[in-house]
């Protein structure tokens, strides 16, 4: 890197540059951006730093779950470093003096509360204040709105403020001022005692499971304008006058995003970002999902664990913060590669892509699966796009939009119009545009129209970004948040592309990506930056580490040739049910000898299956596969979403080499069933004797598990390749398959020659051979379709 040598204090600076010719900043003061909630020096106990909480937080033997190991590794923690910030926050306060007040509060929350905010450059703010949004902070919030759930400390601290907070959003925070720690587990109740005494305590706070705590910073309204209700438009304030905080220009709008979605008002089935919990609601449900584990080195061990990863979108900044020249030491970059690819998993969670062609259009849909637009948060230089290529027989490519060159960082045809050689007409961006208008423009000297001078922007001039489920014009015109430049109806939550491919292209490889940052905007950054070296230290990261490289959300291969496809499913099929076949057989030796007493050579056992998966990952996605990925497939050619089929959906679909995670996984959830419908637990090494008759009724449990399991999951299979191929018409329905009826028959005779079901475990103790049955197939039947569905989704 060029600038190595810089350190801190070359960061924050004066350049001593002259500002652009006719530029005038406004006149703004401090007080134009005082907002209510809890105020700067006003707290009894500092905040606790991070290292305060490593003793019980950390190191206790859990690494994929110890929350502050997740939360090193999370933008969270690098709020305070992050140097994009750092070099936006010089233009804002180049442009509107005393706006980095807005940046300081939200970005470096402890140095801000602590009175370090002055000036607004920062060079106040101390390494502890670098921690960004820190444990202490978080956990020290209080509920604004007052309710009989909250800690009783609450009323008086609410009642303390100068003013009550109005709204959520601009980090308008409420602390408490004594260091007392809220979370949303009753801990003193399930450990018998306060394990943060004798130097703090801990309250119960409902507020930490609500998306209301996350909205304090992820609604942001620029409090310089106020928005005139006659006229729709955002006018600047009287000079030195604080504005209402509930009015002004919306810069973003996350929170009120999700508010107005189906996640808010119903809950939606999404076990693919919920962890252990199926249908997702709040902010927290996604972003630190369920997990199982303890929270802390004598916390109890909880299902609903909320894990501390906070992974949102950005994969630009923990790539570059190692190399910072002043921050790059306090960074631990371990955590922060791990904080990339939760993001990166996090991006390919969503959306969801079809295409097709037909009547030589390609018709391409891409579906919102997250609860917010798509994307959302900061405004400047985030873009999603579209890149498709169709071809023709020969695969010679006869159409291409959104090509990316990634050696020049630079998106073939943005922003250029008719008559440019690079115009491309059906390039589609999805991000929002802000602007300046004509009347702030002449005030401050620049152009008006569209722009990145965030302090100054107070028109939205495009905002195509797909909309959340739920959505209604109605509901985001409520908050300014409707769509400009596209039209969204009420309940869509998808956005449709046509691209005039030519009646030759049969095929079409589409990809959809998604930036942290542009070249334009890390530019304009550097560029505009006249008072400190925030902007060329920005740009040299940039430059020298990646140039904020575009993360493939999603990857479909369209493949017009239908036998090409099913030749894809057949191989799927055939490979996991070879797979899921050795699996059972060597768990069920093992079962079925710790049952009699005797011992199991684990060793042997856990080898053959290794070897089993290793051939289906080497013909699925591997090195061998001839008829999937050596013909350019994806998972959402044969028609999946973007995750694995539950109870399997952690497993992202990206490739076919995921698809094979995602058949080894159900495989192994349907033999699970099974062996526990007939087993039980796994035996004990010293199991209780029980007779020889149960004995055998044990290995006839078995052998009917396995027998259904088997035609089960072959009959759906077969049938849905029956409908894939079009032998069946119209398409059976596979639930009823004639095949599903025998494999449980086999089942039932297999069961009904036990004499006794006494001393078994599993299904056993259900009652007579019937009731067995029964038992038997509702273990199966939960499971088996999610087995299918791996080929033929």
């Amino acid at each position: 890197m060029r600038r190595l040598a810089l350190v801190l204090p070359a960061l924050v600076a004066a350049a001593a540059l002259a500002a652009a010719a006719g530029a005038t900043p406004l006149a703004s003061t401090r007080e134009d951006f005082r907002l209510p909630g809890t105020q700067p020096l006003s707290l009894t106990h500092p905040i606790s730093t991070p290292g305060s909480c490593a003793p019980c937080h950390s190191e206790y033997g859990q690494p994929e779950v110890e929350p502050l190991r997740a939360w090193r590794g999370s933008m969270m923690a690098q709020s305070g470093r992050d140097p994009l910030m750092w070099a936006a926050l010089a233009v804002s306060n180049q442009d509107a003096p005393h706006s980095g007040e807005t940046c300081l509060r939200c970005h470096l929350p402890k140095g801000w509360l602590e009175g370090r905010s002055a000036p607004e450059d920062g060079t106040a703010m101390t390494a502890a204040d670098r921690e960004g949004v820190q444990c202490g902070l978080c956990h020290r919030l209080v509920d604004p709105v007052a309710g009989a759930e909250n800690p009783v400390e609450d009323a008086a601290i609410l009642a303390a403020l100068g003013a009550p907070v109005p709204a959520l959003g601009g980090a308008m925070m409420v602390v408490d001022p004594n260091d007392r720690l809220r979370g949303p587990f009753d801990l003193i109740a399930d450990l018998g005692g306060d394990p943060h005494l004798p130097g703090r305590s801990t309250l119960l706070s409902p507020f930490h499971s609500s998306s209301e705590l996350c909205g304090t910073c992820h609604n942001l309204r620029n409090p310089l304008f106020t928005r005139n209700d006659a006229t729709g438009e955002y006018e600047l304030n009287t000079d030195d006058a604080p504005a209402d905080p509930t009015t002004g220009f919306p810069e973003q709008s996350t929170y009120d995003e999700w508010a107005a979605s189906e996640y808010a008002s119903l809950g939606v089935y999404a076990p693919q970002f919920g962890g252990n919990k199926a249908v997702v609601s709040t902010c927290q449900d996604c972003h630190m999902p369920d997990v199982s584990g303890k929270d802390a080195a004598l916390g109890l061990t909880r299902d609903d664990l909320p894990l501390h990863t906070f992974a949102g979108a950005n994969t630009f900044v923990p790539r570059v913060l190692p190399f910072h020249p002043a921050f790059g030491p306090e960074v631990d970059a371990e955590a922060l590669a791990a904080g990339i690819e939760h993001s990166t998993t996090m991006l390919r969670k969503a959306a969801t892509v079809e295409a097709d062609i037909a009547g030589g259009n390609l018709t391409v849909r891409v579906t919102n699966e997250t609860g917010h637009k798509l994307p959302t948060g900061y405004p400047e230089g985030r873009r999603m796009w579209l890149h498709v290529r169709a071809l023709d027989a020969k695969r010679n490519v006869v159409f291409e939009s959104g090509r990316y060159v990634f050696s020049e960082a630079r998106l073939v045809g943005y922003g250029a119009g008719p008559g440019d050689p690079e115009h491309d007409p059906h390039l589609r961006v999805w991000e929002t545009e802000q602007g300046i208008s004509p009347a702030v423009a002449a005030l401050v000297g620049k152009p008006a129209g569209r722009s990145f001078h965030l302090s100054l922007n107070n028109v939205r001039l495009k905002d195509n970004r797909i909309p959340p489920r739920g959505f209604t014009n109605a509901a985001f015109e409520a908050f300014d948040g409707h769509p400009i430049g596209a039209t969204y109806a009420d309940g869509q939550h998808w956005d449709d592309v046509v691209y005039p491919v030519g009646p030759s292209a049969v095929r079409a490889e589409v990809t959809l990506y998604y930036q942290t940052t542009s070249r334009e905007y890390v530019e304009f950054l550097r560029d505009e930056n006249t008072t400190t070296a925030a902007g060329n230290l920005l740009f040299d990261l940039w430059d020298d580490h990646g140039q904020s490289a575009p993360v493939e959300m999603v990857r479909a291969f369209v493949e017009s040739d239908d036998a090409t496809v099913l030749r894809c499913r057949k191989s799927a099929a055939r490979l996991q049910a070879s797979y899921r076949k050795t699996h059972y057989k060597e768990w069920s030796r093992c079962f079925e000898r710790r049952a009699r007493g005797l011992s199991c050579d684990q060793t042997v056992r856990d080898a053959r299956i290794a070897q089993a998966a290793a051939k289906l990952r080497d013909r699925l996605g591997g090195p061998r596969d001839a008829s999937c990925a050596a013909r350019n497939l994806t998972p959402e050619t044969l028609g999946h979403p973007s995750v694995c089929p539950a109870p399997c959906s952690a497993i992202v679909l990206f490739g076919m080499a995921d698809l094979a995670s995602c058949a080894l996984c159900t495989a192994e959830t349907l033999n699970a069933a099974a062996l526990d419908g007939a087993y039980g637990a796994e035996p004990p090494l010293l199991p209780t004797p029980v007779p020889a008759a149960a004995l055998a009724c044990q290995k006839s449990l078995d052998r009917a598990a396995s027998l259904l399991a088997d035609g089960w999951s072959q009959a759906l299979t077969r049938c849905e390749q029956a409908n894939a191929s079009g032998k069946n018409e119209p398409p059976a329905d596979c639930a009823t398959a004639p095949g599903v009826a025998a494999a449980k028959a086999r089942a039932a005779a297999r069961i009904a020659s036990c004499s006794t079901f006494a001393g078994l475990a599993g299904c056993g103790p259900a009652g007579d051979a019937s009731q067995v049955a029964a038992c038997l197939e509702a273990e199966v039947g939960a499971v088996v379709p999610a087995h299918a569905e791996v080929a033929y989704p």
